[in-house]
């Protein structure tokens, strides 16, 4: 943080010309890293032991290669957009490559790591930095608060050491001990007593303690768990391995091969670092893109005021309301970072005066709903060059969008749009272009998603917000029980009744003009599901793409006064606790539905290293991640991979051998594809023994007489078993003789 909010000495007060500042030490020392990480990089040193090191030095140092331009921007926007410049840079070079078919990771990287470091060492132009305001630092009195800190979270830790490995119903919150809950609590409640502090101090502190709740929510499931916890990581680590093995992306594999843009970002900055498979660093996304949009919700709501409650607030809400749990390794979380990064370039550098008629509305607002004088807003100015080089940076990150993910660019541009047609941002030229570049993207694949998943639901609003599917029969919920259910619902809804009154009191304040623009990029999300169900997601991507803007006005609510009151401060503390109630709540109960064991990822590689073209694989259970290796398009085509699961919930028809071979035929069939030589039978005790999270559990011995046949029948042998799984083989010619 201080290399991003240190100041450079100016030149001599009698020069005529202003010298370019030179290089300080900082810079020639970030340039040695770089040139020893390039070094480190080309000829593979370390392994993975080193690998995580590379992978931050290579995030790091080509983003302050660029950063370190934009001298008067705000520390906290200065730290994140170092990141993500560093992400996007081997994003575009990691998507040229896979589109030219020339994939060749580590010289690609040493090149971008010794560019960078070249970089570091050419001059700035003349001129005094540090005019964006530095955060406060702790004083020596104010130990005690770090010690209780540091004492919470080091509770936590021995938490997780005397977590329950047996999940029940309640999944991690019977798990869990008292301990881990009190270690929550005193986090809450320090980061809700350093808001309310707010004195010259307690910036760092409140940053600290966030951090340190953003550990807690994100990383507790993950730590518990050996391999990734959520079954829908794996197929995005198939597809990873899939580049990484072969060195290319096929589109008539699946859509993920169509949007590859995260899969080749993430194929190229493992091979890169050091890491040979995507497993090893696919559990840490979930932390870590939570932190990261956990601190560009804070450079946001630091755009929009200078008040430190009300940015911290904002904060804190949006990290105890996100409970979608969609900070898996993804396209989407990818995505969805990127769209954040790209409203805070567009509120930091694209600001501008809004139109005539735009100001004729905000006056009449104002008139009518503003007990006080309209605030008079000053839009910080930059240099024509700073707004030419964030242009393109909208564009690079909106082309990263595109390729990566269906439905972000769309929802991204549902809330800028309309701000740039009121000229609340600059070009107004720049909308159009965002929402072309989305729609030349589709084009091409426009056909393949209509087949295969159908490109608009139809403009039914009321169907698109609930579950439908692609029968049209009603679907399950996403959700294992009722009260998890109402508990997600009731944290969405508090959320926003807290930002409505939010947007409410701000009007009344006068704050006619930041409140329009909030509520804008609030408000637009929802009208997506007037095209689309996105697979019955559509409501909580809604959700999602609001919760932001609704995070600033839940704080709006509370602190857009003066001076805060004791009514301000105990509503504040009251709705923070009732929102990390009801969050640990939604996600931790769910935890023995979704999580996956190593045992079953064992056998999943086993199958994706062992199956052929043309075998069929039969899974017996729900969220076994089969989907996990570079071979998974062997057997992803329908009428290769065939769960029976659903035909396993009737006990009183059992399901035999015969059966299972029936219904796999029956099922290539309707894919026009010839019986199957090979089958493959799944089975896994630890799935069959926990719900699904979609459907009921399965009853009591339900696979007894399937299995008593796979075990009897000649033509069949038990071709892999460990603790939890056992795969059977079953060769056609052979079964039942």
């Amino acid at each position: 943080m201080a290399l991003l909010i240190r100041g450079d000495v100016s030149g001599p007060m009698n020069s005529r010309t202003p010298r370019r500042r030179r290089p300080g030490y900082s810079d020639y020392v970030l340039a040695l890293i770089g040139a020893v990480t390039a070094v480190l990089i080309l000829f593979d040193v370390g392994g993975e032991s080193v690998a995580g090191a590379k992978l931050l030095v290579s995030l790091a140092i080509p983003g302050w290669a660029l950063v370190r331009w934009f001298r008067d921007v705000d520390p906290v926007a200065r730290l994140i957009f170092t990141v993500v410049a560093g992400a996007t840079a081997f994003a575009l070079v990691a998507a040229l490559m896979g589109w030219l078919q020339v994939w060749n990771p580590r010289p690609a990287a040493v090149g971008i790591m010794l560019v960078s470091a070249a970089a570091l060492l050419v001059p700035l132009p003349p001129g005094a930095r540090a005019a964006a305001p530095q955060l406060p630092r702790p004083a020596i009195r104010t130990y005690a608060p770090w010690l209780v800190l540091l004492a919470a979270m080091i509770l936590w830790g021995f938490s997780l050491g005397s977590t329950n490995p047996r999940l029940g119903d309640l999944g991690l919150l019977a798990a869990f001990p008292v301990t881990w809950y009190l270690a929550l609590a005193l986090v809450v409640a320090l980061c809700i007593w350093s808001i309310v502090r707010n004195d010259a101090n307690s910036g760092w502190f409140t940053g600290a303690s966030i951090t340190g709740l953003v550990a807690i929510l994100y990383s507790s499931a993950g730590l518990l768990t050996d391999v990734p916890r959520l079954p829908w990581t794996y197929k995005h680590i198939a597809v990873t391995d899939l580049i990484q093995t072969t060195g290319q992306f096929n589109p008539d594999i699946d859509i993920y091969n169509r949007w590859p843009g995260f899969f080749l970002f993430s194929a190229f900055l493992g091979e890169s670092s050091g890491y040979k498979d995507a497993m090893a660093y696919a559990g840490w996304a979930e932390p870590v893109f939570a932190l990261i949009n956990v601190v560009l919700v804070l450079a946001i709501a630091r755009t929009l005021t200078k008040n430190p409650r009300i940015y911290w607030t904002s904060t804190l809400v949006f990290a105890l309301s996100n409970w979608l749990n969609q900070n898996y390794y993804s396209p989407q979380a990818f995505a969805y970072t990127l769209h954040l990064t790209m409203c805070l370039v567009i509120l930091t550098f694209l600001r501008g005066d809004p139109a005539p008629w735009v100001v004729r509305i905000e006056e009449r607002l104002s008139r009518r709903l503003s007990r006080e004088a309209p605030v008079q807003e000053e839009i910080r100015t930059y240099s024509r060059r700073q707004q030419a080089l964030a242009i393109a940076a909208v564009l690079v990150l909106q082309a990263m969008i595109v390729m990566s993910h269906q439905l972000t660019p769309y929802l991204a541009i549902l809330g800028l749009f309309p701000l740039f047609l009121a000229r609340y941002f600059k070009p107004a030229w720049l909308a159009p272009a965002l929402l072309v570049m989305a729609l030349l993207y589709l084009l091409p694949n426009a056909e393949f998603v209509k087949d295969k998943y159908g490109l608009l639901s139809g403009f039914d609003f009321l169907a698109n917000a609930g579950y439908k599917s692609s029968s049209g029969s009603a679907a399950p919920s996403l959700f294992a029980g009722r009260w998890l259910a109402r508990e997600a619902l009731a944290l969405s809804l508090f959320t926003a009744l807290l930002a409505g009154l939010g947007f409410i009191r701000n009007f009344r304040r006068g704050n006619v003009r930041t409140t329009l623009i909030v509520g804008t990029l609030a408000a637009t999300p929802i009208v997506g599901l007037f095209g689309t169900s996105y697979g019955g997601e559509g409501r909580l991507r809604v959700f999602m793409f609001a919760l932001p803007w609704l995070a600033i006005g839940a704080a709006w609510l509370f602190w857009s006064g003066k001076l805060p009151g004791r009514k301000a401060i105990v509503g504040a503390a009251s709705a923070i606790s009732v929102m990390a109630v009801l969050f640990t709540a939604v996600y931790f109960q769910n935890e023995a539905n979704v999580r996956v064991s190593a045992a079953d990822v064992t056998a999943s590689r086993w199958l994706d290293s062992n199956v052929r073209r043309g075998d069929a694989v039969v899974e017996t259970t729900y969220h076994l991640p089969l989907l996990v290796g570079p071979h998974y398009a062997f057997y992803l085509r329908n009428g290769q991979l065939v769960s029976v699961a659903a035909k396993l919930h009737n006990p009183a028809q059992p399901f035999t051998g015969d059966d299972m071979l029936a219904y796999v035929d029956r099922t290539r069939s309707a894919a026009q594809l010839r019986p199957s030589d090979r089958v493959f039978v799944v089975v896994s005790d630890l799935q069959q023994r926990t719900s699904t999270g979609v459907l009921r559990q399965f009853p009591e011995d339900v696979m007894v007489p399937l299995e008593h046949d796979l075990e009897v029948a000649r033509g069949t042998e038990l071709v892999f078993e460990n603790k939890s799984v056992r795969i059977y083989e079953v060769s056609r010619a052979d079964w039942g003789k």
